[in-house]
């Protein structure tokens, strides 16, 4: 199983850092694109709710001064960097699974923040987000499990835990999920539901 799994996250990084990267840049660009041009329509403005346009203008859009898209970049890319090392064989020391685990961290801790933020604070929600929201969190479970993998079992409870992720990755993620669809239909409802 632990086998299986390191190639599941190596996999996971990868494609989910290269989503997440991708998206980064295109909103990036949007917004650059929206800077040269205040009244121009983004493309990525589908409706009422989806509008990327009402939340790259929100000053936590741009959180350290610059946006925040330009972290996602980065931080998707290095992630992106560690899935293909990993893919082609690379034997990773421990300070490789920190940083990795650290990032993921880093990672889904930010894009949580902004989806509450998006939904609660901000109103409508950005389409690009929306990936960095999916991919974030199959990211950090899976970069916990790999990073749980070989660390040693000082502990009944840490063993307990990495069992229980063993066991239960999948029902995680889908629960995860459906928690954020759940949240984000009930702050959306009037428009969805009527």
């Amino acid at each position: 199983m632990i086998k299986k799994l390191q190639k599941i996250n190596a996999w996971i990084l990868t494609s989910g850092g290269l989503a997440g990267m991708v998206a980064m840049t295109w909103q990036a660009a949007e917004r650059i694109a929206m800077l040269k041009n205040p009244g121009k329509i983004l493309s990525c403005n589908l409706n009422p709710i989806v509008d990327c346009g009402t939340v790259l203008n929100h000053r936590l859009s741009a959180l350290f001064g610059f946006p925040n898209a330009f972290i996602g970049m980065i931080v998707f890319a290095m992630l992106t960097l560690s899935g293909v090392l990993l893919l082609t064989g690379n034997k990773p020391n421990r300070q490789f699974k920190n940083v990795v685990l650290g990032l993921s961290t880093i990672l889904l801790l930010f894009s949580m923040w902004f989806f509450g933020t998006s939904l609660y604070v901000i109103g409508k929600v950005c389409i690009f987000c929306f990936v960095g929201w999916v991919v974030s969190v199959p990211i950090f479970l899976y970069s916990l499990l790999y990073w749980l993998e070989d660390k040693p079992k000082k502990s009944d409870g840490l063993a307990k835990f990495q069992v229980f992720l063993l066991k239960n990755h999948v029902n995680i993620l889908v629960v995860w999920y459906l928690l954020m669809l759940a949240l984000y239909f009930i702050n959306f409802r009037s428009y969805y539901f009527g």
